[in-house]
């Protein structure tokens, strides 16, 4: 009975043992463009987590404003991808980058941003194919920071990057819905019911969507309408509460992915 003690304890400190609602974690990508939209997207009611982009205008002020609203920022790390695209983002992590270089650039994204808990991709369906990149970038992250978590937002159905994480130390996760690569209120709501099958079916599921205003106002009506069926957690509670529990990352392959 004294060994179960240290599970029992944590089990009450992630409210896993009294709690067994299924569990919706939703990530909010892209902020940092505007201000308006990262606000907005940053009260939604819940216990969110928001992807905060380099080297935009707005970026810092949305990280205080998530951080005061006590919502888990992370670092949306760009990198290459396979369409023209990625021409739009500088600051993206590419191939001809030698691991010099992408530990260089991965530590000067990581400071930019304050206050944050974990790394994602943005865009990279190109690199995050390669463990030869890969293993780099995440080398560099545990570097930077071994407390940070990586979330493969599988841009891929190949991406490497979540199993690469993993072999670099770093707690990770991987995505499992994305709500608007169609950016109509029907096809949101389509894809955010079957967010909720999802968690119903394996016990939580992590939903990536934007700071569109469909997006927005699909999730304004219909996130307080699930939360007697289901717990919000964000990102870094849900593999704490996945380890805990034993149980795998929750990563499913994806039979398609958005290609950014």
């Amino acid at each position: 009975m004294l060994r179960l003690w240290p599970l029992l304890l944590t089990l009450l400190a992630t409210g896993a043992a009294a709690d067994q609602r299924p569990v919706l974690s939703l990530v909010i990508d892209d902020l940092g463009y505007s201000l308006k939209q990262g606000m907005a997207a940053i009260d939604l009611d819940g216990d969110h987590t928001y992807a905060i982009l380099p080297g935009t205008t707005y970026s810092r002020k949305l990280a205080r404003h998530a951080h005061d609203k006590n919502k888990e920022v992370i670092l949306h790390l760009p990198m290459q991808s396979i369409s023209s695209h990625a021409a739009h983002e500088p600051t993206a992590l590419n191939e001809a980058m030698d691991e010099d270089q992408l530990t260089a650039n991965v530590h000067s994204l990581l400071a930019e941003i304050p206050f944050i808990r974990g790394v994602n991709n943005h865009m990279g369906s190109h690199l995050t194919e390669f463990d030869f990149f890969m293993r780099p970038v995440m080398d560099s992250i545990r570097g930077y920071n071994p407390q940070l978590y990586f979330l493969d937002s599988r841009t891929s159905a190949h991406s490497v990057a979540h199993a690469q994480a993993l072999d670099a130390g770093l707690n990770s996760i991987s995505r499992d819905i994305f709500l608007d690569n169609e950016t109509n209120p029907e096809s949101i709501r389509l894809q955010y019911n079957i967010w909720l099958t999802k968690a119903r079916e394996r016990g939580s599921a992590i939903a990536i969507g934007h700071p569109y205003p469909a997006t927005l106002k699909v999730l304004r009506e219909r996130l307080s309408a699930a939360i007697p069926d289901f717990r919000f957690l964000r990102i870094s509670k849900l593999i704490l509460e996945r380890k805990t529990l034993g149980l795998p990352d929750g990563h499913t392959p994806a039979t398609t992915a958005a290609v950014r």
